[in-house]
C-alpha cells in the first residue's frame, strides 16, 4: 500500500476539538515536514465545506469508526503523501455521499498529491486497500494510538 506515499513522520494521532482544530494541527505538522505550502490550511478547510469527505464505514465491517479523506488542490502540496490520522475523539464531518448527513469520524486519511487530479488516484488506492482488508485487521488498525504503530501496520501490507 505504500509506494513511497507513506512515511512514519506523517502518521499522526490527534486530539482535536473540531474539524478546524484537526486541520490546524495536521497542517502545522505537515508544514514543519515540508509537505505542504502556505495556504494549505485555508484551502483544505474551504474544500471540506464545499466537497465533504466523510464516509460511513458500515460497508467495511461492524464497529469500525467512520472515515474522512480530506484533501485540497495540488498547488498547495509539496510532496505526495498519504497521511493516516487517528482521532482520539470523534470529529464531525459531513458525508461525501449525502452532505446533509453528519458523521462522527474516528480516523482520517489526508490525501496529499501535487498533481491537479492526483487525489482521485490516491483515494482510489486507499479505498481499494480498505475494501479488501479483513474487518478485524481494520479494527486493529483503527484502534492504534501510536503513530509508529500505525505506520508499521500499514507498511506491512
Amino acid at each position: 500500500m505504500t509506494e513511497k506515499i507513506l512515511d512514519p513522520a506523517s502518521c499522526f494521532v490527534i486530539d482535536a476539538e473540531d474539524q478546524e482544530d484537526l486541520f490546524t494541527q495536521a497542517y502545522q505538522r505537515l508544514l514543519k515536514e515540508g509537505l505542504v505550502a502556505d495556504g494549505f490550511l485555508d484551502q483544505v478547510i474551504e474544500r471540506e465545506e464545499d466537497y465533504p469527505t466523510g464516509l460511513s464505514s458500515q460497508n467495511l465491517g461492524a464497529d469500525l469508526p467512520n472515515l474522512a479523506f480530506p484533501h485540497t488542490e495540488g498547488i498547495f502540496v509539496k510532496k505526495d503523501r498519504l497521511v493516516p490520522i487517528k482521532l482520539l475523539k470523534p470529529v464531525t464531518f459531513h458525508s461525501m455521499v449525502d452532505p446533509q448527513v453528519s458523521l462522527p469520524v474516528g480516523f482520517c486519511f489526508m490525501l496529499l498529491d501535487d498533481k491537479a487530479d492526483g487525489q482521485a488516484k490516491l483515494l482510489s488506492q486507499t479505498m481499494t486497500y480498505l475494501s479488501q482488508a479483513n474487518p478485524s485487521e481494520l479494527k486493529e488498525l483503527f484502534a492504534l494510538t501510536d503513530p509508529q504503530a500505525i505506520y508499521d501496520f500499514l507498511e506491512k501490507d
